[in-house]
């Protein structure tokens, strides 16, 4: 795994408290999280 899940809840945090003004970045680097997460969770498959 590239990350661990408590580093993956802890991204998630922090982009979900950026604001308004920056909701463009937040979507892409939530999108960059996901797949970084999908990546990880399939590895464990």
């Amino acid at each position: 795994m590239r990350f661990t899940w408590s580093q993956h809840l802890h991204a998630a945090c922090t982009l979900s408290r950026i604001g308004h003004a920056n909701t463009g970045t937040a979507m892409g680097l939530f999108g960059v999280a996901l797949l970084l997460l999908l990546q990880d969770l399939e590895e464990l498959t």
